[in-house]
Parts: C-alpha cells; structure tokens; sequence
C-alpha cells in the first residue's frame, strides 16, 4: 500500500501519477505497487514537483510496518531510538520590525555586502554546522543495472574533522576492468575488505542522521542510494541534503567545466587521490566550505 499527498501539483505529474496510483482527493493518490514502480514515482515527483511539497507514505518490514519520505517541507524525518518521527519546527515568534541588512545606506563596500549575503545563505539553509560529506564510488551510471562499491563520508562540526569513514561494498557481479582502472578497487580488494550492502547503509545512517549531508551531483548519489534502500529494505534518514554542484554553478562562473576536480583546482583544493570514495569526500569537504566564502 502506498499514500502520497502533494500540493501545487503540475498536471503533467498529475497524469504520470494516474497510470499508477487513484486520485482519492485533491493532490492525494493511493494504489498498490513494487518497490521499483514506487521508486521511480518518488524520483519523478521530486524532479518535477517544482515549488510544491510532498509526501509519501508506504508499508514496510519494520517495527512501524511503514516508511514515509517528505519534499520540500520544513519538517523533517529524525531517527529516535530505531524508530522514524516526524520533527516538526517551531512556530516563528513575530517580533518588532527591523531594519533589514540588505536595506544597506550608500557607502557599503562590496566586502560587506558579500558578507551579508552569506549570512542570509546561512540562515535560509537553516545551516546546523554539524555535516556530512558523502561520496560512493559505483560499477557504472546506471542505477538499475550498476551498483555501489564504496561509500565515504567525512564528518565535520563547524569546520573541523571530527570523523573519517569508508567501506568497500560487495557487489553482485564482478567489477569492469574500467572501473578497476579508474578506482583501484577489484575483486581481491573486495574479498579482503568487503562488507554487505546492507551492513554499509545501516553504517552510514549512524553517521549522517543528525547532520547536514553534503553531496556532489547529490541526485546521481541520491538514486543509487535510493535503489540500495529498495534492494535492501534499510532506509537512510538523511536529515537534509545540499548539492554542492548545485551551489558551484551558482558561485563559480569562470570555469570550463563543473566536474569535482575542476571547481576544486579552481578554488585552490587539491584534487589529488581522485575516484576514491574518501580522497573525493575530503575534495568536497575543502571546496564546499571555500565555495561558502564567495
């Protein structure tokens, strides 16, 4: 059983929806699909949904019998013990009216309005300070057919490294020789030092639950990891993910390209130990906090 309720809904989505699921209400469908159909459905939600909210709602083996997933909503899934809450804001105190910093009096330097336009980028990210970044390193680019081989993440609060993490997954069919050429990771590696899928992912949750996660090209990594969740039946609750390629190509606009090895040279980061799952991590890590600077 699947619930998925959504407003502002493009009626394009509406009618990819309706292949699948019934419109009971407004923005509510419900239906019975497999894991794959439902995947899909939630990635084409978000990729068109624009500036309307979602969310879904599924049965699952689990202690809660259920899995729900939200878009574009300020409340957020938070892990409690095992078990998946809804973590609701505040409501906002209205208080006297002040003067805005962007209500700048002639004479500002161009120094001081940049420095307030971080500000104002921190504040709207809701920036907690406290994040993870995440890169996987995978057989191919195709998220039916390929698979992780390695997850990476590097924890940080504020901007210091508080946490290094990496594990070789094992896959179920053999490693292209490209891939083996390009990473270093084979199959000797994997027998040596592989470990389950499920047994990464569930790693991983503990790593990044509480934190900000921070991905490049993130709908790339996103899918794979999504497609491990279904393959599995372990979900990742990702308390807000940032594409840094996403705020590269907002801040950086003289370079040839937006590979993670072009912004970082451009930024002064060493790209140095690339298509490693923890040597890109720590890439990341150094260029999204100087992108941060701009």
């Amino acid at each position: 059983m699947i619930v998925i309720t959504m407003n502002n809904c493009p009626p394009k989505l509406r009618g990819d929806l309706s292949k699948w699921l019934f419109e009971i209400n407004t923005g509510v469908f419900v239906g019975h699909v497999n894991a794959r159909v439902r995947e899909k459905l939630w990635d084409r939600i978000c990729e068109n949904i624009d500036t309307g909210q979602a969310a879904m709602v599924y049965s699952a083996k689990n202690e809660q019998h259920m899995e729900f997933r939200i878009h574009n909503s300020s409340w957020e899934p938070t892990d409690f013990d095992g078990l998946t809450l809804i973590k609701r804001p505040l409501p906002v105190v209205k208080r006297k009216p002040q003067k805005k910093e962007e209500e700048l009096e002639p004479g500002f330097s161009k120094v001081a309005k940049r420095q307030m336009g971080r500000r104002r980028r921190m504040r709207s990210e809701g920036e907690s300070k406290k994040y993870a970044f995440l890169d996987i390193e995978t057989t191919g680019l195709d998220k039916e057919s390929d698979e992780i081989i390695e997850i990476g993440v590097i924890c940080t609060d504020e901007k210091t490294i508080t946490e290094r993490w990496s594990a070789v997954v094992i896959p179920q069919r053999n490693i292209p020789d490209s891939i083996i050429k390009l990473t270093g990771i084979d199959d000797k590696m994997i027998e040596h030092e592989g470990i389950t899928l499920d047994e990464a992912l569930r790693t991983l949750n503990d790593k990044i639950c509480d934190r900000v996660t921070v991905i490049y090209n993130a709908p790339f990594d996103m899918a794979f990891l999504r497609r491990a969740e279904a393959v599995t039946g372990r979900s990742i609750h990702f308390k807000k993910v940032i594409d840094a390629l996403s705020v590269a190509r907002k801040r950086v606009d003289t370079v040839p390209d937006y590979k993670l090895e072009t912004v970082a040279e451009y930024l002064d980061v060493s790209a140095k130990g690339h298509h490693r799952a923890l040597d890109d991590c720590e890439i990341l890590c150094r260029a999204y906090f100087k992108l941060n600077e701009f």
